[in-house]
């Protein structure tokens, strides 16, 4: 259940309100004559005073409750406790004098009502723990406070100096002093709390805790004064708040330890606050309430003071914030600055496009990569200068990525240079187009031709003979390894290779060896894998079609029998061939049986030489 519902339905809270309005109302309608309406109050503050007692110690035993606000809590239930005694001996010196009929305190009772404030004042007001803050926050701090703070003691200039104080006697001007000097603790404990978000209550308990001292205190101004007589009057302004503030401990119960783990009162998302204007506000409605219904005296130049002072504390608070503006202003260029730098160096480009793909920014690094100016290519769409094959393969997903918000895709395509070339970019993407700012996909690219083109060389050289380009042995395993279905490999061998290298030499014999290599890549097809293993060896796989493979070895044979100039030399290049046909995962076995056929032939041959 939110605990705005469980406020309307707490028991307690509901059963405080209902005595409130009973008793409130009760000694507003002046029901009963004034001692019994005085012996009535007294009671009902007894009872209020040792509920408050009660409901303090309830909220120290809430679970996880912080050490400080375990100690003002502790600090209320000892103040309730002497308010109690208090108020006992005001009950018992108003029933033992039959001659009181209007509302005075006992001197006992408000020494102890003092007492009882000051030990809550003390709870209130002891330092806490607070997150580390720079100078200028904990001056800005100090600045808020003491406007409040400043408004705070015109009106209770106002009040203390209003027409019939002065009569009232020592004793009613002390207390009233007193009240005023509460009512100020009270403001500067809130707001310090507010404005912290170290508090020992929570904002929803602090506002009864905060507006009871407030009213005890106008009461404490105004009942001395003389300004009301009537007794069931003068007992509801001091009933009502006692009544308010037992809403404050219940409320912290029922809130537990939320509103306590340091976040401020007062959320201010930015460094613009009303707090200082409100504080003027108040000093400005003061000196205009007092010159218009009592003129120029000492309460219209008290207030006028509290103006000035306040103007002035508004006006440090307005400089400071004017600093630090200046000053946040400053880091921002040099951040703008900073960015600026990075991005104009960058060797990546970096880009935002619309989600129909228009480019709305590019980073200066794309004239150093594609060598188009800044200017030639906003407003363009990045999907222009993609290559037409790979942007038909990343269509589908680039589609996606435009049209998904917070969707990343990374990918690699060719980029029309300005020169006409195309460089192979590695783009990583992202969907920002819900980020505040930016609206758009935000595109990483990073220049990998050379490194592209270093790989594919690389890989390229792994797999085939520096000499011939063919092929080597490794790629044409792999080729045997990767056909699914029945395969023939010609196993070729040429004759008197050794005799060409001894006679003529080894650049005669690698020239021979070229020779060879190229009437294979004549006599193949484009499905075929042509390869040297080795020395004067070399193999051919074709499909599973045997014929095929028969007429492939027709034509080498017939191409090897014209002669062929090799530096400057007619040389004729013989050669045995073996033929193997089966399945391809056997590709050792293939080899074997082609090679076993080859020499065969190279037998043959040699015999008929000889």
């Amino acid at each position: 259940m939110p605990p705005a519902v469980r406020l309307w339905r707490d028991p307690v809270l509901i059963t405080l309100a209902v005595s409130a309005v009973i008793v409130v109302g009760a000694f507003l309608s002046d029901v009963g004559t004034p001692r019994a309406q005085m012996i009535a109050g007294s009671i009902a503050t007894l009872i209020l005073d040792f509920a408050l007692f009660s409901l303090s110690r309830r909220v120290c035993r809430v679970p996880g409750l912080p050490p400080h606000a375990r100690r003002f809590w502790t600090a209320v239930g000892v103040g309730g406790m002497l308010f109690c005694a208090g108020d006992l001996v005001q009950l018992g010196s108003v029933v033992a004098d039959p001659g009181i009929e209007r509302l005075q305190f006992h001197p006992v009772q408000s020494a102890s009502m003092m007492l009882g404030v000051v030990v809550m004042m003390g709870g209130l007001l002891l330092p806490q723990r607070v997150a580390r803050r720079s100078g200028r926050e904990r001056t800005r701090l100090l600045l808020d406070v003491a406007i409040l703070m400043s408004a705070s003691a015109v009106v209770a200039w106002c009040l203390m100096t209003r027409p019939g104080m002065a009569g009232a006697g020592p004793a009613a001007l002390f207390l009233a002093l007193f009240g005023c000097g509460v009512v100020l603790c009270a403001i500067f404990a809130a707001v310090r709390a507010g404005l912290t978000g170290v508090s020992p209550m929570s904002r929803v308990a602090a506002v009864p805790m905060v507006i009871a001292p407030i009213g005890l205190a106008v009461s404490s101004v105004l009942l001395p004064s003389g300004g009301v007589q009537n007794t069931g009057v003068q007992m509801a302004a001091v009933l009502l708040p006692c009544f308010l503030v037992l809403a404050g401990p219940r409320l912290q119960v029922l809130h537990g330890t939320d509103g306590l783990d340091g976040r401020e009162w007062f959320h201010r998302r930015r460094r613009f606050s009303v707090l200082p204007y409100t504080g003027t506000l108040v000093c400005a409605v003061a000196l205009v309430y007092v010159l218009t219904f009592r003129g120029l005296g000492m309460s219209a130049w008290g207030a006028l003071a509290g103006l000035l002072i306040n103007v002035g504390l508004v006006i440090a608070r307005q400089v400071l914030a004017l600093t630090e503006n200046d000053t946040l202003v400053g880091e921002i260029r040099h951040r703008e600055q900073r960015l600026a730098s990075l991005l104009e160096h960058s060797s990546e480009i970096i880009s935002i496009a619309e989600a129909d793909g228009t480019l709305t920014y590019v980073s200066p690094a794309v004239e150093r990569v594609l060598g188009f100016r800044v200017a030639e290519v906003l407003g363009r769409s990045s999907l222009e200068m993609l290559h037409r094959d790979d942007r038909a393969r990343q269509i589908a997903a680039l589609t996606a990525l435009y049209a998904t918000p917070g969707a990343r895709m990374t990918f690699e395509g060719r980029y029309r240079h300005a020169d006409g070339s195309w460089r192979r970019l590695e783009v990583v993407a992202v969907n920002l187009t819900r980020e505040p700012g930016i609206g758009g996909v935000v595109c990483n690219s990073r220049d990998v031709t050379e490194s592209r083109e270093l790989h594919e060389r690389l890989r390229y050289q792994a797999g085939h003979d520096d000499l011939t380009g063919l092929a080597n042995r490794r790629e044409f395993t792999a080729a045997m390894e990767a056909c699914p279905d029945e395969a023939t490999v010609l196993l070729i061998d040429l004759n008197g290779f050794k005799h060409v290298n001894d006679t003529y030499g080894h650049a005669t014999g690698d020239a021979v060896l070229r020779h060879v290599a190229d009437l294979l890549r004549e006599c193949t097809g484009p499905g075929d894998v042509p390869a040297r293993l080795g020395g004067d060896e070399f193999a051919v796989l074709t499909g599973g079609d045997r014929p095929a493979a028969e007429r492939i070895v027709a034509r080498l044979r017939s191409a090897l029998a014209a002669p062929a100039v090799i530096d400057g030399r007619e040389l004729t290049v013989g050669a045995s061939i073996g033929l193997a046909t089966g399945p391809a995962g056997g590709g050792d076995h293939l080899l074997n049986s082609a090679d076993l056929l080859m020499y065969e032939e190279k037998q043959r041959s040699r015999t008929l030489t000889s």
